[in-house]
């Protein structure tokens, strides 16, 4: 099978790491790639929102699957104009990509679906927005209408920060808040079938403790040893499948990766939002225990034809992902500052992803606000976050910092409840505290701490 994925970072380089490791995979290729991506793939330049450009390429590489990483391009119609081209493409169509491409969309889906979610009214006006925020109450979720990188959601006890998000953002969709922890549930879908793969969470908040601005997600974990029994079946029977029904209903039949984002209220499980696509961080970690062959998989789903993929098979133990952001991150990210990996440093039982990098000369630097991905294995939870540290110590990068808590104290964990609220969005955290830690010997100005909040 000759592969091409379109996407450039960290869930890029986790897919096509993935890809790279199947043996029925004879070519694989990416645009625009990366630095970490051109060791493993032919790297190719395309703009991956233009339909027309990426259908030539995939043309060009004689692709016999197209692998479509970010939402952008979904919602921009680039699955069904490759499909069109007769290539197999996992990534559902522009439709059925509205389930990411706007809230108010996805909320109308799981209404009449029936699909168990938080309360919410679409808003697009300042009146409608007061009101809808009397409604619910404090804490305060408001939600921007459309695509914005996983930083569109505000979740706040301010009145005023609730109604600047609002104001800045134009439609959005204001919801009760719901109180638990977050988990992650990824679903291959085919239109009809779906697969559900292991539960996953992430950390969205900046800093440690969950305090801070909301990000793209600064770590995951999985397995996740707390969580309830069946937690994958139930979402398939209860969210996903009638989530693809719904949407094959109106037209809009659902082929690619349909990505259920829950929180575990003690009324039961509550989607708290759907993409269209791979999380990320949570793929890094998911792709890394998934032990049965990517690319079979992910064609199946495109051909649909994944009811004869038969039951997944997972590597034993647990993975971590820690996110190395840059100076900055989540306001205005600093790009440009040189990257040194000490290999002498690296965890045998770990690996870097490339999230946010170019090359400069022959020089890596940092090129994005999440610049790269420290992953580590181990046969629990605890050996797995020493290795995802251990390959985080090993970055040299001025500016550069993490959170030092990722899977320390799972947030749906005993341990987790007893110490600290639940995470964000699910609550509201501490938006002003500070947590991020610099790397090791670099300084760390205070925009790297958050002094910016991010919307």
């Amino acid at each position: 099978m000759r592969v091409l994925v379109i996407g450039s970072g960290g869930r890029e380089h986790a897919l096509v790491r993935a890809l790279a490791a199947d043996p029925d995979v004879t070519a694989l290729h990416a645009a625009p790639g990366n630095p970490g991506i051109a060791v493993l793939a032919d790297i190719h330049r395309v703009t991956v929102t233009d339909p027309a450009a990426v259908t030539a390429l995939a043309r060009a590489v004689r692709a016999d699957l197209v692998v479509i990483g970010p939402e952008a391009p979904l919602v921009a119609g680039v699955a069904e104009e490759v499909r069109g081209a007769g290539v197999a493409c996992f990534g559902p169509d522009r439709a059925a990509a509205l389930i990411e491409g706007s809230k108010s969309f996805a909320k109308d889906v799981m209404t009449t679906a029936g699909i168990p979610t938080a309360a919410a009214r679409t808003c697009d006006t300042a009146a409608e927005v007061a009101a809808a925020l009397d409604e619910f109450g404090a804490p305060y979720v408001v939600k921007a209408d459309g695509l914005a990188a996983g930083k569109g959601v505000v979740v706040t006890a301010d009145r005023g920060e609730a109604e600047e998000h609002a104001r800045a953002s134009g439609r959005v969709v204001v919801e009760e808040f719901l109180n638990g922890p977050e988990v992650s549930v990824f679903a291959l879908a085919d239109g009809r079938t779906a697969l559900a793969l292991m539960p996953a969470q992430d950390y969205k908040r900046a800093h440690d403790d969950d305090a801070g601005p909301n990000t793209g997600g600064m770590g995951a974990y999985a397995p996740l040893p707390w969580a309830p029994e069946g937690l994958a079946e139930e979402t398939l029977a209860t969210v996903i499948s009638p989530a693809l029904a719904e949407l094959r209903r109106r037209g809009a039949p659902y082929a690619g990766l349909l990505y259920a984002g829950l929180c575990l209220t003690e009324a039961g499980l509550r989607v708290v939002e759907f993409n269209a696509r791979f999380g990320d961080p949570e793929s890094q970690v998911v792709l890394d225990r998934l032990a049965t062959p990517l690319a079979g998989l992910l064609h199946a789903a495109a051909a649909g034809d994944l009811a004869s993929a038969g039951p997944l098979s997972w590597e034993p133990g647990c993975a971590v992902t820690v996110v190395i952001a840059a100076e900055g991150y989540p306001g205005r990210p600093v790009t440009g500052d040189e990257i040194e990996i000490q290999d002498s440093e690296r965890s045998p039982r770990g690996y870097l992803l490339h999230a946010g990098t170019a090359l400069r000369g022959d020089r890596l630097v940092s090129a994005g606000g999440r610049v790269l991905n420290a992953v580590g294995s181990g046969p629990d939870l605890a050996a797995a976050r020493a290795a995802a540290y251990r390959m985080a110590r090993a970055v040299r990068m001025r500016g550069g910092w993490y959170r030092r808590d990722i899977a320390e104290a799972p947030a749906g964990s005993r341990a987790s409840r007893a110490s600290r609220s639940p995470r964000s969005p699910c609550s509201p955290g501490s938006p002003d505290a500070p947590g991020a830690s610099g790397l090791p010997g670099l300084p760390v100005s205070p925009e790297a701490h958050g002094a910016a909040r991010g919307g």
